[in-house]
């Protein structure tokens, strides 16, 4: 049975954060991408990084996995980009309802 899954990812600027979104919802990867600005502190390669960034907030049903991460790979500009997914504890049924229409294009 699928389950509501939160993916995030991180983007360096609103531009290319909207571009994403945009195409993960409209090739039908996410039933919504919300947005929002963050600092990240992180180690890569020896250094620490203190970095604004854009976090995606991809709402979908726990079975697109796996074309959510290939679609985001695709498109994203890092040598390794974070991509997280969160199994979420329910949704309310008609919204989840409609993530999975959105999903598999029967929404309107």
């Amino acid at each position: 049975m699928s389950r509501p899954t939160i993916c995030t990812t991180t983007m360096p600027d609103m531009e290319s954060a909207k571009k994403m979104a945009r195409e993960l919802v409209e090739g039908s990867f996410a039933a919504c991408v919300q947005l929002l600005p963050v600092n990240s502190v992180y180690k890569w390669k020896g250094k620490i990084e203190d970095e604004n960034e854009i976090l995606l907030i991809c709402k979908i049903p726990s079975y697109h996995h796996e074309s959510l991460e290939k679609a985001i790979l695709e498109r994203h500009p890092y040598e390794l980009p974070q991509i997280l997914f969160f199994n979420a504890a329910g949704a309310y049924a008609p919204y989840f309802e409609w993530m999975e229409n959105c999903i598999t294009n029967k929404e309107t």
